[in-house]
């Protein structure tokens, strides 16, 4: 190995080395004289070899359902096996019982009753968002509570609590005779306007943060959010309360969201998704499973939100800044439809 010191560059040293690399210039030079200028550049396109095809979106293609049988490792206990033990969970299981006990079927069905133009007695509308229509946003969404009302009246009956399976079978024939009035398939509690404005206001941003002519229409809330509550309801009640009617009630409905969305161009489909939509896609699949009807599933496939689904079919993290409630929903939905 060479002696560290004789490797080192003193002033003297490199002032020495430039001298001579200054006198040798000229000979450097006439032993390499300058290249010519290079020719103009050629117009004619080289050839090149084909890439890869570009990348195409996991669902940038029509999605296509096919069922295949698999017998699954496990199943969950059925809910009339499982017993909560005395604790927190217990009481808050109470409390809501005693709750649900305390409102009437006839409230409930209020303004199911008054969109199929069905008599509504001397029963009083909720308030909140189960007020009677006033114009406003906020009462777009009526009709949902009675949704999730018939799911819990469901998992309480498959405990062994009869009143509350008094109450959701009563539910259940009360809104089976509403969706009669409204044809056998449509069945919510505000009128189709919704979804007409939907249909023809999808492609309309909302943002609340800038100004908007107040005479200007919008698109409503989020019908099919909605009804995708009082949908699930139905299911529930006849998975978990076993109610036959339920699951007919559940079927029209299905083959109302059928014939709203088949005749939908793909790209205007995709445009309507934008505004939420619920577990529509799960219990979709759910009904189809009951069935084992595909059809069902098939219709479950248009509600693939496919600027959500894409990016996460492809492993990348674009959830940044969208709203839980509007897109967990959705991979439910795909989870499902794998199972």
């Amino acid at each position: 190995m060479a002696d560290r010191k004789s490797l080192r560059l003193n002033r003297r040293h490199f002032t020495t080395l430039l001298a001579g690399s200054a006198a040798a210039a000229p000979a450097l030079l006439a032993q390499n004289p300058p290249q010519a200028a290079p020719a103009a550049p050629s117009t004619a396109v080289p050839s090149r070899r084909p890439g890869p095809p570009p990348e195409i979106p996991p669902f940038q293609a029509p999605i296509e359902f096919k069922r295949r049988e698999v017998t699954p490792k496990v199943e969950p206990f059925p809910m009339a096996q499982v017993r909560l033990l005395p604790s927190p969970f217990t009481e808050a299981q109470e409390w809501n019982r005693a709750y649900m006990s305390r409102l009437p079927a006839d409230r409930l069905l209020y303004n199911f009753r008054e969109n199929a133009g069905m008599s509504v007695g001397s029963a009083q509308p909720f308030g909140g968002w189960e007020a009677k229509a006033d114009g406003k946003r906020g009462t777009e969404l009526r009709g949902h509570f009675t949704g999730h009302f018939l799911t819990a009246s469901a998992q309480l009956a498959a405990n062994g609590d009869k009143e509350a399976a008094a109450k959701g079978n009563e539910l259940v024939a009360e809104l089976a005779k509403c969706q009669e009035k409204l044809g056998g398939g449509y069945l919510s509690a505000f009128p189709m306007e919704l979804f007409d404005r939907l249909d023809r206001l999808s492609g309309v941003p909302r943002d609340p943060n800038v100004p908007r002519d107040p005479n200007a229409p919008v698109l409503p809330w989020a019908p099919f959010y909605t009804i995708h509550k009082i949908f699930a309801g139905m299911i529930d009640m006849y998975q978990l309360a076993g109610n036959k009617q339920a699951l007919r009630v559940a079927a029209g409905m299905a083959g109302w969201a059928d014939a709203w969305t088949k005749s939908k161009t793909e790209e205007h489909t995709q445009q309507i998704l934008r505004t939420e939509f619920g577990g529509m896609a799960e219990s979709l699949y759910n009904l189809s499973a009951i069935s084992l009807e595909d059809h069902w599933a098939e219709v479950g496939d248009r509600f693939t939100k496919k600027e959500f689904m894409n990016p996460l079919a492809s492993r990348r993290d674009e959830l940044r800044g969208l709203h839980v409630n509007t897109h967990i929903p959705q991979v439910i939905g795909a989870a499902r439809r794998y199972e």
